[in-house]
């Protein structure tokens, strides 16, 4: 029997407030209450939590989120929810956070909804609805068991401040630090946070040459926006950082403006930018599918077409 509870993890503090938004009105619905569990030391980050709806937080210090690995988070998260057994888990779907869930789900011997765009209750079942089909459909899904574990793309839903009880449990848990040997491999990183991005560009095969990313980067510049690009610019031609790929295993961004410069637009791509506000595609294959994405459409060389963008830029700048 559940506690009827909702709970909510992410390794990344913000993820985790945002999660507690959709905790607190499910929660709600539930009649129950919403919690967050913390790896780590508490703290401010206790405080946090409670200001953004958490009426309980499960403090875990012997487990780090931010040093230790995805298998004894893991391990960790499931212990904490086996103790409390809620009827719904929230956990980022982060690249660790998926892999997280994973591990959760399959522990505890129960459903594992991902990449999830709503959560509901109807007749006092879980139902979610999800990308499915490399995000190319929609899929309404019912738990049929408990506790659901759920995970929630970053940024699905804003952080809202719902001050909670705040009250925290101290959770000891048994785990082994090397729970798998792991070969490790260095991984050129940028550091940026797509996600935050106002404005972003994305740079797909459109692009003839490493050499040419300068243009694109001056066109980035002008426009004041961060740089992006799909899976084959930094998985295969290692053009760009892994963190700059944007798309079903990479970065999910919903910029206010989001602008596709020789991207074809297949549906793995499209999945990790769906949601921004206007899309402009400069592709010179009119037949591209991101044309069919965008708000507005450029149908010719990016090569002409960028440099005569910048320049414009430029001209307003200095008129101004």
């Amino acid at each position: 029997m559940t506690d009827r509870a909702v709970l909510a993890f992410s390794e990344e503090d913000n993820l985790t407030f945002e999660l507690l938004t959709l905790a607190r009105q499910l929660s709600n619905q539930l009649g129950s209450w919403a919690g967050a569990i913390i790896l780590g030391d508490g703290g401010e980050r206790v405080v946090k939590c409670a200001e953004y709806g958490a009426d309980k937080i499960f403090v875990v210090s012997e487990v780090d989120s931010q040093k230790d690995g995805p298998d004894v988070i893991a391990e960790a998260v499931s212990q904490v929810i086996l103790s409390i057994a809620p009827e719904i888990v929230l956990i980022a779907a982060t690249k660790m956070g998926r892999e997280i869930a994973a591990y959760v789900a399959q522990s505890l011997r129960v459903g594992c909804a991902s990449e999830c765009l709503d959560v509901s209750l109807k007749d006092s079942r879980v139902e979610v609805i999800r990308f499915m089909m490399g995000g190319g459909f929609l899929a309404r899904q019912v738990f049929e068991g408990y506790p659901a574990v759920i995970t929630i793309p970053p940024h699905r839903f804003q952080a809202v401040s719902s001050k909670g009880k705040g009250i925290v449990e101290n959770v000891k848990v048994t785990v082994q630090k090397k729970l798998s040997k792991v070969e490790s491999r260095a991984v050129e990183k940028s550091g940026v946070k797509l996600e935050d991005a106002e404005v972003v560009v994305a740079v797909g095969r459109g692009l003839k040459r490493k050499d040419d990313l300068k243009l694109v980067e001056e066109f980035t510049r002008a426009l004041g926006a961060e740089l992006g690009c799909t899976r084959p610019i930094s998985g295969d031609l290692k053009w760009l950082p892994e963190d700059r790929h944007i798309g079903l295993s990479g970065r999910r961004v919903k910029p206010k403006l989001y602008v596709a410069v020789g991207v074809s637009g297949q549906i793995q791509h499209v999945v990790g930018m769906r949601d921004s506000k206007v899309v402009v595609c400069i592709n010179t294959d009119p037949n591209a599918p991101m044309h069919r994405e965008a708000d507005y459409s450029v149908p010719h060389d990016l090569y002409k077409v960028l440099p005569a963008i910048v320049n414009t830029i430029k001209g307003i700048k200095g008129k101004a």
